[in-house]
């Protein structure tokens, strides 16, 4: 059955599309702006504004066209001839009451070639469903106010953003009020804040701050009583969940969020586990149940609506407790994670090096900083030559997405090696 989505959700949805696509082009992060911006649930990409050429509009066409399955219904070429995602929003809606069903998710294409992923309609709302029952279960231990509102920063086109931001509030009867951490509403209790870990470190240093800078609005240190969280797309470091939802260790102070969920999965399987506290394993969530298959790790299957079963291919190694417990060990691509998106820095190497100026380069995450980007190291073909070094770093702005671009580059007569001569780290 169709997921009862209005124009109002799929004007947020288009949003979030045109402008993650034109930020990740080279160039225009910059001048972009705000995901949130003054007029709403606009991004308008005019010939005078952004300066898009046909190439680039019919890349933003066939995201949009592609997530909400348009060429089922044969509307794809309705959005090219489209200069606003809000117009995209009557052509989704148009879309979808001639047929077009189901939703396409996107990788970045950063850790790999790009994915697309199509998720049937009626599984997403179960697993909204699924978190319904979690949450009443969180709420309900932690004698707080049942969720009367939704607070989203993570981006709704995404899978993690699409059902706890979109789908989720639809479920729990409850409105969903977009926002970003430079623009925060005012929080009240009973709200679910749903956003990624890079948010979250940023939340939590303008919590601990005893000066919260008056310039911009932040949730500072004065969180109202039942205020809940939840963070997905990577692990969440147990420092930023300690500082957000536990009291210090001394016992003094209380803690700015109630309960804060650890959502884990991927755009390839959705939700499938979470867990409240980062000392303790993941639990499947409810219709996800463990594959024995004789291995140590073993698998997990999704019950369909209908009563059938579809293993799931995870990508991460698990180590399992008993049925419905596991630790999460460690990725196997190697990514990390910069601004919610996955990143491989093998590739932003391999990047790097097209450049006809550098020699070699490594790149690692500086997570010094908040919230943590990534650094690189460069040997040039000519040492010392000032002209490349600013062309290469002019050119990683340029060219790569905004996410992928180091913010720190240091430059050496080689790469940094240890004793053993293997590949070591670097100071920023």
């Amino acid at each position: 059955m169709p997921v009862a989505l209005t124009r109002d959700d799929l004007a947020r949805i288009c949003r979030d599309i045109a402008w993650s696509e034109i930020a990740a082009m080279p160039g225009h992060s910059r001048t972009l702006g705000l995901r949130i911006s003054p007029v709403g649930h606009t991004v308008s990409w005019h010939q005078d504004s952004l300066h898009l050429d046909s190439l680039a509009r019919m890349q933003l066409a066939t995201a949009a066209a592609t997530w909400c399955n348009a060429y089922d219904a044969g509307f794809e070429d309705l959005f090219l001839a489209r200069h606003t995602s809000a117009d995209w929003a009557d052509v989704m809606v148009r879309a979808r009451r001639a047929g077009a069903a189901h939703f396409t998710f996107a990788t970045s294409g950063s850790t790999g070639p790009r994915k697309f992923i199509r998720h049937r309609e009626d599984v997403l709302a179960a697993e909204a469903l699924a978190w319904v029952q979690v949450l009443e279960q969180v709420t309900r231990k932690a004698h707080g106010t049942p969720i009367s509102r939704v607070i989203v920063l993570a981006p709704t086109h995404h899978i993690y953003g699409f059902i706890w931001g979109v789908l989720l509030p639809l479920a729990l009867g409850v409105p969903a009020l977009d926002a970003d951490i430079s623009a925060l509403p005012p929080l009240q209790s009973g709200d679910l804040v749903v956003a990624v870990p890079d948010q979250w470190v940023w939340l939590s240093a303008s919590h601990k701050s005893s000066t919260p800078n008056p310039s911009r609005r932040s949730l500072g240190s004065v969180w109202p009583d039942s205020v809940y969280g939840v963070s997905s797309t990577a692990p969440l470091p147990k420092a930023v969940h300690d500082q957000l939802a536990m009291v210090n260790m001394a016992g003094q102070g209380r803690p700015a969020l109630l309960s804060l969920l650890q959502i884990y999965g991927s755009s390839e399987t959705a939700g499938l586990a979470w867990r409240a506290d980062p000392g303790h394993p993941y639990t499947l969530a409810p219709g996800r149940t463990r594959i024995h298959t004789g291995a140590s790790q073993g698998g997990i299957s999704l019950q369909l609506p209908g009563g059938a079963s579809v293993s799931l291919a995870v990508q991460d190694e698990l180590t399992w407790l008993n049925d419905t417990d596991f630790q999460l060990l460690r990725r196997t691509d190697h990514a990390v994670q910069v601004g919610g998106h996955n990143v491989s820095p093998d590739w932003v190497a391999a990047q790097l090096m097209s450049h006809p100026a550098v020699k070699e380069a490594a790149v690692r995450l500086r997570d010094r900083v908040i919230p943590p980007r990534l650094k690189a190291f460069v040997v040039l073909h000519a040492p010392g030559n000032t002209a490349q070094r600013e062309a290469v770093e002019a050119w990683a702005v340029n060219q790569l997405p905004w996410y992928a671009a180091p913010c720190a580059v240091r430059y050496g007569a080689e790469l940094p090696r240890n004793a053993l001569g293997k590949a070591s780290d670097w100071p920023d």
